[in-house]
């Protein structure tokens, strides 16, 4: 039997214990459409098909905390804005939970479209539209806790 759990510590030290149970950050190289499909399904926002990740912070595991920046092509900023508006703000939304653990995320919001702090498919959803020069930005992130 020790054995075997020397054997089970040895393998979760060598070969990890995945992805999901360890910190991790994508950048545009890293951020494809495997991310943009399991954001989708967490916070049930549709992403259009043309949107381009640009930063993907994920802190695990038991309640884990993700943020996100995506970058939305201009002819679906409509169809965003419907998407954000259709949220419900809620007035007892944790304020800046976790935010000192992005280093990217938002720290003062110039040039806002449109922004909720609400809750969706059990996540507390944290959601900013964001004009950044020629680039429409979507900031998400969300979290149980």
């Amino acid at each position: 039997m020790k054995i075997y759990a020397f054997l089970l510590i040895l393998c979760l030290t060598i070969l990890g214990c995945g992805r999901d149970f360890t910190e991790y950050e994508l950048d545009e190289g890293s951020f494809k459409a495997d991310t943009m499909a399991q954001i989708k399904k967490e916070t049930g926002i549709d992403i259009p098909d043309r949107a381009k990740g640009l930063k993907f912070h994920y802190i695990p595991p038991i309640d884990p905390i993700v943020f996100a920046k995506i970058e939305i092509p201009s002819e679906s900023k409509k169809l965003m804005e419907t998407q954000i508006a259709a949220f419900t703000d809620i007035s007892d939304f944790p304020k800046d939970f976790a935010n000192d653990r992005c280093q990217w995320w938002l720290s003062g919001i110039e040039n806002m479209i449109l922004s909720k702090k609400t809750t969706s498919n059990g996540y507390y959803l944290e959601i900013y539209l964001v004009q950044e020069k020629e680039q429409l930005i979507l900031f998400l992130k969300y979290f149980t806790i």
